[in-house]
């Protein structure tokens, strides 16, 4: 379980070239236990389940310092191997503008997670190296988006527990079935598989695609099972988001299957390097709108890896080109007209030297 030291030491040397083109002595790397803010941390780490106010030291030189309030999870992070220096403390702001201080060269110190961070940490480090301190999450961005051969293991072992919850699920759905019951059944399948976190998100309300956490709606024989299956296996999250009928497809929703199918190959014959994110997107669109639909949301997909939303999301204003080793959730959605019923349904796929590979096996539509 894990990842390997050997790429703990390529991640860190790569990080250290970015600190020295950017004349940075220290990086102060923040994170909080969610889906959303704890891949930073666990990209040096090794570890995730750090809950509350988290901060890693990262300098120039010398070992990475982990700064928490006393936590029985520090343990954990200890087992992980990767960070040999532990200040458990009730005063975080001035144990980091110590350690910070430590390795300080008169250069710039970054900030990893301008999000996550406090704003008690925010102004202690600002008050303490004034006119020093830069927003340096773009170094995380470059050296995790581009996925590791580890990396993308973890990613095909997570993507193969969600294609087992998608059978089982494809085979027990029925009607008068509670979204707790789902839910609850999901979370099994994937703790069980060794998964430490997951998230899912669930709509059971007829053929809304409304998702959010369960509320005890029910199945009904016309309906459909929207859901976003998201496992972390050794912290790296995929995606399979799909729109389950309970019986058949009811008419209001046949009709998007197709759409959905059009949309979503138009998209991966053109998942390769060198296109736009922008360019994905504005395809999805158009076949979305030619067949008389609305956009389901503000975007068609999204970065993953460590966190859920790594990064970036798959919408008209990002711009950024597709590079060989990026993962993505690609989940075209649709809507009817003025109206909440729809879909949203899609795989995590790798970007090759090529093209793409699907990391799901299942077919999520027969």
């Amino acid at each position: 379980m894990g990842i390997s030291l050997e790429e703990r030491d390529r991640r860190y040397r790569a990080i250290r070239e970015l600190m020295a083109r950017e004349e940075l002595d220290s990086l102060l790397i923040a994170g909080r236990g969610d889906h959303m803010s704890r891949g930073n941390i666990r990209y040096i780490t090794n570890y995730g389940i750090i809950t509350g106010e988290q901060y890693c030291v990262f300098p120039s030189t010398g070992a990475p310092i982990f700064i928490a309030r006393k936590t029985p999870f520090l343990a954990k992070l200890r087992e992980a191997g990767w960070i040999p220096a532990f200040s458990e403390t009730s005063n975080p702001q001035e144990q980091v503008k110590k350690e910070l201080s430590n390795f300080d060269r008169g250069n710039k110190v970054g900030i990893v997670g301008m999000t996550d961070i406090s704003v008690p940490m925010y102004l202690a480090v600002q008050a303490e190296f004034p006119d020093r301190v830069i927003d340096a999450t773009y170094i995380f961005k470059q050296t995790r988006l581009i996925k590791s051969l580890e990396e993308i293991e973890k990613m095909q072992k997570s993507a193969s527990i969600a294609d087992k919850v998608f059978t089982t699920l494809r085979d027990m759905i029925r009607p008068g079935l509670s979204d707790y019951k789902i839910y609850g059944e999901v979370r099994r399948i994937i703790h069980e598989m060794g998964c430490e976190y997951s998230m899912e998100l669930i709509d059971a309300e007829t053929t809304k695609a409304n998702l959010f956490y369960p509320t005890g709606d029910m199945l009904q024989t016309d309906g459909t099972l929207a859901l976003e299956i998201t496992p972390s296996y050794d912290g790296y999250y995929t995606q399979l988001a799909v729109s389950l009928p309970v019986g058949e497809y009811p008419p209001r929703i046949r009709g998007m299957i197709h759409v959905w199918k059009e949309a979503l190959k138009a998209a991966v014959d053109i998942l390769r390097p060198g296109i736009k994110v922008s360019d994905v997107y504005q395809l999805i669109s158009n076949v979305i709108r030619d067949a008389g639909y609305s956009s389901l949301g503000q975007r068609y997909g999204h970065g993953i890896g460590l966190d859920v939303v790594d990064f970036w999301s798959l919408t008209e204003s990002e711009t950024m080109e597709l590079k060989p080793g990026m993962t993505l959730a690609l989940h075209p959605g649709m809507l009817l007209e003025h109206e909440e019923d729809g879909i949203g349904m899609g795989y995590t796929y790798l970007i090759t030297d090529t093209g793409s590979k699907r990391l799901n096996k299942v077919e999520i539509v027969g």
